[in-house]
Order: C-alpha cells, then structure tokens, then sequence
C-alpha cells in the first residue's frame, strides 16, 4: 500500500517543497476514514475521468505513483506497489529532486 509512504514522505520532505496529492475512487467519506486511519495529511481528490488532464486519464492501473519535478515535468511513474529496492530508490529521487532548482530560479 502506498499511502504510510506517501505520508511518510509529505510529512519528511513537505518543508523542502515536495507535494503529495491523492486521487482515489472511493467516496468524500470513505476518504476522510481512510485519512484518519493512516495519518493521511496530505490532500485527497476524487477520482473523477472525465474532469481530470488527458495524461492522467490514460492511468488504468491502480496504484500508479507519478513524480514530477519542480517544472512539472514527469520523472518516473510506477504502475504497481512500491515496495523494496525500488521504495528506496524513490526516495532517493525524491531527495535528489529537491535539491535541484528550476533554471530559472533566483538564486
């Protein structure tokens, strides 16, 4: 399950810039249990195809993890659970992430 990592992740790197958002299928109040079950504090949207950007709509799987860099410009997608070396190697990209900045950032 990929949500304790998520959260994990939004609570270690939120302060660095890192933003975590959940699109799930399950209703506003199922979100809300869910939310409260596992420490979830990062945002929650419903899944809704038709009112999402064409990129996202073409995700059949779930869960697929997207990430992006500070452009918005995607990085890695994972279809499938996260777990072992491959947790790890996300976190490390995630970490080397925000240590860049966008080139046309001030310095």
């Amino acid at each position: 399950m990929e949500v304790p990592h998520l959260a994990k992740w939004a609570q270690r790197y939120g302060r660095q810039g890192l933003v975590v958002i959940g699109l799930s299928a399950a209703n506003p109040k199922e979100q809300r249990d869910a939310a409260k079950r596992f420490g979830i504090t990062y945002p929650l949207f419903l899944w809704e195809q038709e009112k999402l950007p064409p990129l996202l709509r073409r995700i059949a799987a779930t869960p697929t993890t997207l990430l992006l860099d500070r452009t918005g410009r995607i990085v890695e997608v994972q279809v499938g659970l996260l777990f072992g070396e491959r947790l790890t190697a996300w976190e490390r990209k995630i970490a080397a992430l925000l240590q860049k900045r966008p080139d046309n950032a001030r310095r």
